[in-house]
């Protein structure tokens, strides 16, 4: 895994592997990684020793560079060197008033003592007698997510209404062991700082617990949103201590959640905040003139910020020789003294000046195009600068399971190229001795790189690749070819790729092409060879989805491409908060990386409903998505309850090839036909018992893996034996929400025309009564009981556990379960690969019922379940 995550990264293994290290003398290891990769694995006769000679191979270049003096030292002597442990004491470091206490080993060697440990270099500093300002640095103390981001702001603005602002100082280990899923280490921080907050002698009388949606964008028309986590804040801490709340008595009135979407910047906080004051029973004139005094305090916090980074760039300008460390990252872990382990400091007490990527000036730095998150976006225009200039290097600092992180460090080391940075992953568990060891490699591999490095950055030479890419040519759909030619997608050359997302929903979108007159093929559904070649080229942090498709298209290349193929893979998008709208990037990347010829992409994009194209291919493309719905509900029916569930999925089987004949031949009134047909014929085979009498349990969770077999681990086929037939949440259902974000303004393609909102309408209206006809048909069969799916229901189901502002598949799976629970369903069980959206909703558990929740492994594709 170390050497997956932090070597390989998203680079393709090579074909002979050379495996390292004293774990080698174990000959099982290297077989059973032999075994595990496929691949032959080289092992020197003295693994063990490689570092040694790597250390020796350094120092000759080091000595040829200039960079060491020669010395000579007697090996007889160090062999039979003695070394004994004298008695430990606590550094003080010097009376500065540090707290941390380290204890200082005393080893003593050759009649000398020789000091060791600690969580910094203050000690050796105070024994050297080397004067470092450590204390120099300005870092705000994060207490949860964003709240000290903007802790001047909410301060000054409850200050002026008269209110005391408390904060908690330290996360409770009790309200961490809480939490109702598996979140990354902030969101662990947040639920322990709630719980002290809840906790005390004497409970507040209104909690803030705002829902920040979004921070002020680089341009205003783009997304800034953030990662699911952080907006489901609110939701999943007022779930997890309900008892805790209902125990201090503070009510749902008390417990202040307005929604902050600060895209616009802070003056778009005004409404909801002055909103907030009116509920605790203060005038309006009042809270605006609160909200006034503290944006305006809140400005004159960050204009500080820029003038102290200002200053320290100009310091560092006036001495050429020294060189500063800026800390990347999110402010609630990389500034935050209870999650970034002291590294900052580590860092200052050697010397380095420290300095937070928000006091640079990035203004006149880009970011990355479709970069949606907020923090990405200030990360990445921050990188840009800090390669540019050659006294400043990065250290970034992420956590495990970051689900943004795992997109976002790769764009940053793409921008750092050659140039040394340091990533520093934590967890709760992380121990000070290899950061320390990691610490000092960095600054030790900067010295020698500023060394070796001209101060000039090399440019590098022009490439002459050019990726495929799909494009319009007279209304035309076509690919430009890595050549430069342009075909339509209607030419035999082109191939149409679907990716696996359930086999029945890809087969019927390939159908609705294959009736367009495109060559539309439809990926076999993934097996563990794809998972392997989808890991191989990836960091293996990427969300199981992304590894998956990524390895379905490598394997279309590598085993089933044409002689002059030019592949289109599709690749629907979106535009946040989740990592799915980064998968249309990541592959881009991977294919000028690669210099893979003339493969091209084609994308749709929830933010319009999907649309892009013409109202012909949007109706059939919607009534196929539909039907494979239902016949998958259909297919898990009879795999549960059918008297010979082999010859019923054969009967089955042989319907679906005729409807997706039906399909491709576009004809309306010959799909139609072939439903009722189907329907009739599938009423025929015999069951065990009524339909009525089989226990359902309802599949929601992650679109993707909700309905990918090897994602979701063949689970309706386990629960058929079992006697369970599975109902899956249609992908309808997620096409549906996308057209009711349009319609209430909460997706991120700006404000509809009036004629445009006519035209939707008439959309969305003739897919209900489409989806209503096709139900209505299958249902014949007598194997279902589909509905059309009802968002404003789901959303009111959800309703009181997460606000309708929070976008995403979260309040799908809260709403969903919900409803099927109370409804049709004896059961729910949400899957989503870990650290996705789902799991804010599998954080919410309401009184009398829960979730099973169930997340396939995104490294290994295996699951594990977590209560």
């Amino acid at each position: 895994m170390n050497y997956t995550n932090r070597v390989k990264g998203n680079r393709p293994v090579g074909n002979r592997i050379f495996m390292q290290g004293g774990v080698c003398y174990n000959r099982a290891v290297p077989m059973a990684m032999a075994a595990l990769v496929e691949k032959p694995i080289v092992v020197p006769p003295e693994p063990g020793l490689m570092g040694a000679f790597g250390v020796a191979l350094e120092v000759k270049k080091r000595l040829k560079a200039g960079l060491m003096a020669t010395a000579a030292f007697d090996l007889e002597a160090l062999k039979n060197r003695e070394a004994k442990y004298g008695r430990p004491f606590i550094c003080r470091a010097g009376g500065n008033g540090c707290d941390r206490r380290c204890e200082i080993a005393m080893v003593r060697i050759d009649g000398k003592s020789v000091p060791f440990g600690g969580a910094c270099n203050r000690y050796y500093n105070l024994r050297k007698r080397i004067h470092v300002d450590a204390d120099a640095l300005d870092l705000v103390k994060q207490r949860s997510f964003l709240f000290h981001t903007y802790y001047p702001l909410y301060a000054t603005f409850f200050g002026c209404l008269g209110f005391d602002v408390l904060v908690p100082d330290t996360p409770s280990r009790q309200g961490i062991a809480e939490r109702g899923a598996a979140f990354c280490y902030p969101a662990e921080l947040s639920h322990g700082f709630f719980h002290r907050l809840v906790s005390t002698a004497h409970p507040p009388d209104y909690l803030f617990l705002p829902q920040v949606k979004a921070v002020p964008a680089e341009r205003i028309e783009n997304n800034s949103v953030l990662c699911p986590f952080v907006q489901g804040e609110p939701y999943f801490l007022r779930t997890t201590f309900r008892r805790h709340l209902k125990g201090i008595g503070l009510t749902a009135d008390r417990v202040l959640s307005p929604v902050l979407d600060l895209t616009s910047g802070l003056e778009a906080a005004r409404s909801p905040l002055v909103k907030t004051a009116r509920k605790m029973g203060v005038s309006r004139r009042q809270a605006v003139d609160a909200f006034n005094r503290a944006v305006a305090v809140q400005n004159t916090c960050v204009d500080r910020a820029s003038r102290i980074g200002q200053q320290a760039l100009q310091n560092l300008a006036d001495d050429p020789q020294r060189i500063a460390a800026v800390i990347f990252g999110r402010p609630y872990n990389a500034c935050a003294d209870e999650a970034h382990m002291g590294i900052p400091r580590k860092l200052a007490s050697r010397g380095v000046l420290v300095l937070p990527l928000d006091c640079l000036p990035t203004g006149s730095w880009s970011s990355r195009r479709h970069m949606y998150w907020g923090m990405g976006q200030q990360i990445i225009r921050a990188a840009r600068l800090v390669a540019d200039h050659p006294q400043l290097f990065g250290v970034y600092i992420t956590n495990f399971s970051c689900g943004p992180d795992s997109f976002v460090i790769t764009y940053f080391r793409d921008i750092m190229g050659q140039k040394p940075s340091l990533t520093l992953e934590l967890d709760s568990h992380t121990a000070d001795a290899g950061l320390e060891t990691r610490i000092e490699a960095f600054l030790d591999v900067v010295t020698a790189w500023r060394h070796l490095k001209s101060p000039e950055r090399s440019k590098s030479a022009p490439k002459s690749f050019k990726p495929a890419r799909t494009e319009f040519k007279n209304r035309v759909p076509g690919v430009l070819t890595s050549s430069g030619r342009w075909l339509p997608l209607t030419d035999q050359r082109v191939t149409l790729l679907f990716p696996s997302m359930g086999k029945l929903s890809s087969e019927a979108l390939a159908a609705v092409f294959e009736s367009e007159g495109i060559n539309s093929v439809a990926a076999e559904p993934a097996d563990e060879a794809v998972l392997k070649q989808g890991r191989a080229n990836t960091t293996c942090k990427e969300c199981l989805p992304l590894i998956l498709t990524t390895g379905t298209l490598l394997d279309q290349l590598h085993r089933n491409r044409r002689p002059g193929e030019v592949l289109v893979y599709f690749m629907a998008t979106g535009a946040g908060p989740c990592r799915f709208g980064q998968y249309k990037v990541f592959m881009k990347d991977m294919i000028r990386k690669q210099a893979i010829k003339d493969v091209a992409l084609f994308s749709l994009n929830s933010e319009d409903g999907y649309g892009g194209l013409d109202n012909r291919v949007h109706h059939k493309g919607w009534q196929s998505i539909v039907i494979a719905d239902v016949m998958e509900d259909i297919r898990a029916m009879l795999l549960a309850n059918a008297v010979d569930p082999k010859t019923a999925l054969v009967r089955f089987e042989r319907e679906w090839v005729l409807l997706m004949q039906a399909i491709k031949s576009g004809r309306p009134g010959v799909v139609d036909h072939q439903l009722d047909r189907a329907a009739e014929k599938l009423r025929r085979i015999d069951l065990r018992r009524p339909v009525e009498a089989v226990p359902v349990i309802t599949l929601v969770g992650e679109i993707f893996v909700r309905r990918d077999g090897i994602s979701r681990q063949y689970i309706t086929e386990r629960l058929a034996q079992m006697g369970f037939a599975s109902v899956c949440a249609p992908v309808a259902e997620w096409i549906h929400y996308a057209d009711w974000l349009v319609t209430k303004d909460l997706a991120y393609n700006g404000h509809m025309t009036l004629l445009e909102k006519m035209s939707f309408a008439l959309k969305r209206r003739t897919m209900r009564k489409t989806e209503a006809r096709i139900k209505q048909k299958l249902s014949r069969s007598g194997l279902i009981h589909s509905d059309v799916v009802d968002i404003p229901d789901i959303i009111r189901h959800a309703h009181p556990h997460m606000a309708p502002d929070h976008i995403g598949e979260a309040i799908l799976t809260v709403g969903s379960a919900l409803n099927e629970v109370v409804s049709k369903a004896c059961g729910v069980i949400a899957i989503g690969p870990l650290q996705r959206p789902v799991t804010v909703g599998c954080g919410k558990r309401s009184q009398g019922w829960e979730i099973c929740r169930f997340w396939p492994s995104k490294v290994t594709g295996r699951p594990f379940r977590r209560s």
